[in-house]
């Protein structure tokens, strides 16, 4: 995150983080808010300072609390990058993995192996085509009938829809971290369901989200007459524009009101010179999100940057755990409901 500004012939060269601003803005009322923007990025947007979420993970693993015994998580993506490092958190995290869960249409059935290396905990996982619906669910019968079963989902932005129909209608309670998809429909499909659906699930890009609506709800128009353009990287192997930054947009778009901004202005960077070319670090290209999002005066003399950059998945996979065991809770506890992960944050659930 850049920390100064020099102003040349009346332009910013080294545009200040929009955290600047906001604290001008704020002033004493509003510094409790602003602590916690700023700590959203000093503890770990990213995952190479002096402790990992990895790390820090391992240094407080802690035991399942609220979850019964005979409660299994089904992951479902395996063995896709981000489902198998949600399912080594689970692991971590003292969750138990359910022995199956649903690949992609088009991947032979076989069975893997989850192994967290930081417990050393293992468990195999056979994995059914979603295609084979009726395998599916002969398979997870006996987990629903003799416990509870959670699903965990990071698939393929095309499988959204779908598969949460399926959740719904075998009344699995889930976690979508999937992007993607119809998310109108997705909504009115999971009305009345236990779900916890959102773009990100990394605890301090989830408190920035947050306090950024705060700021966008209470000034309104702040930055009108301000152009906003907005960059995000992504390794090549995922498919749409990124969820988060649509997300963040939505607010910076309640402050700035650029009227002339759409999604499909997004610059979206899937090529790994590229990438390396925007900050990703080399060892990151598999998998990263960086973001950058700038605003710029009419006349093109203020300068205003917010950046989150995340190198590797743990971040996302502590909070997807973090997010199933808060639903758990919900479902001995509470009313059938969409939940996002500022529900999970609110509560104290995020580790």
């Amino acid at each position: 995150m850049r920390r100064s500004a020099t102003m040349d012939g009346g332009n910013i060269s080294n545009p200040a983080p929009l955290v600047y601003i906001f604290s001008a803005l704020y002033k004493s009322s509003m510094r409790f808010l602003l602590y916690h923007l700023i700590a959203a990025f000093v503890l770990g947007t990213h995952a190479c300072h002096a402790f990992t979420p990895l790390q820090q993970s391992a240094r407080r693993i802690t035991t399942l609390h609220a979850m019964d015994d005979d409660t299994f998580i089904m992951v479902n993506g395996l063995p896709g990058p981000m489902a198998t490092a949600a399912a080594e958190a689970c692991l971590r995290k003292g969750l138990k993995l359910a022995p199956v869960a649903m690949t992609g249409p088009d991947v032979e059935p076989s069975t893997i192996s989850v192994f967290d290396t930081v417990t050393g905990k293992k468990q195999d996982v056979k994995l059914i085509p979603s295609k084979e619906t009726e395998k599916l669910q002969a398979s997870i019968a006996g987990l629903k009938t003799s416990g509870n079963l959670l699903a965990i989902d990071y698939t393929h932005p095309s499988a959204v829809n779908s598969n949460a129909q399926f959740y719904v209608k075998e009344k699995i309670p889930f976690v979508m971290g999937t992007t993607g998809g119809d998310r109108d429909q997705l909504m009115k499909d999971v009305q009345g369901h236990f779900c916890v659906i959102a773009p990100n699930m990394g605890k301090q890009i989830v408190a920035m989200q947050a306090a950024l609506e705060d700021l966008a709800t209470k000034f309104p128009g702040a930055f009108d007459g301000y152009k906003l353009s907005v960059t995000e990287s992504h390794q090549k192997t995922k498919a749409d524009t990124s969820g988060t930054a649509k997300a963040v947009i939505e607010s910076i778009e309640k402050l700035a009101s650029d009227d002339n901004f759409t999604i499909e202005d997004i610059k979206m960077i899937r090529d790994d010179d590229e990438a390396v070319a925007f900050g990703v670090p080399p060892d990151a290209i598999k998998g990263h999100a960086f973001h950058t999002y700038t605003l710029t005066s009419a006349d093109g003399s203020v300068s205003f940057q917010l950046q989150h950059n995340v190198a590797g998945r743990t971040i996302y996979a502590e909070g997807t755990a973090d997010a199933v065991k808060f639903l758990s809770k919900q479902i001995h506890s509470g009313e059938p409901r969409v939940f996002n992960m500022i529900d999970v944050l609110e509560k104290g659930a995020m580790e």
